[in-house]
Parts: C-alpha cells; structure tokens; sequence
C-alpha cells in the first residue's frame, strides 16, 4: 500500500528530527499535501494515526496544509513543515 510506504519514510523523518531535539515527544506535526496526491485530508490523518501508534509522535496533533495550486513544484507531494516537541 502506497500510504503504509509513505507514512513509514514520514514517522522516521518525525523520529529523526525529534532525537535531534533530545524531545521525549512529539506534540505537533504539520504537513503539506500537494493537490495532486490523490488523498484527502481525513484519509491521511487515519493513516497518520495509525503510523504513530506506539511512536514518539503517538496522540500528536495533526495539522495540514493543503497546497491547491496544481503548476506547484510540490503538487504531488506530500511534506513535513513543521514538528512540535516537548521535553
């Protein structure tokens, strides 16, 4: 599946940037989603939910930005923007 791939390679960039952070969590979490990805906010926020159960990003809040400009580089693209840690 597609979006088990994607949230894999997505929870380790999460669990990389936040180990570099020496964060014991992950509150936070905002990504981009190109127009042109072909999945809709609520689907990748169950998939999102699922790839963190027993992570450091497990409860973390999910916002999304949803880039409507087809001609954008990053149309088909779905992009971490932004973590939120704690301690």
């Amino acid at each position: 599946m597609h979006e088990s791939s994607m949230m894999t390679g997505l929870m380790r960039q999460i669990e990389s940037i936040a180990r570099v952070q020496d964060a014991t969590r992950v509150v936070g979490v905002t990504l981009r989603i190109g127009v042109m990805t072909n999945i809709s906010p609520d689907h990748l926020r169950e998939h999102f939910a699922m790839a963190a159960r027993g992570t450091i990003a497990e409860d973390a809040d999910l916002s999304i930005v949803e880039e409507e400009n087809p001609a954008s580089p990053f149309a088909n693209q779905i992009l971490l923007e932004a973590i939120d840690v704690a301690g």
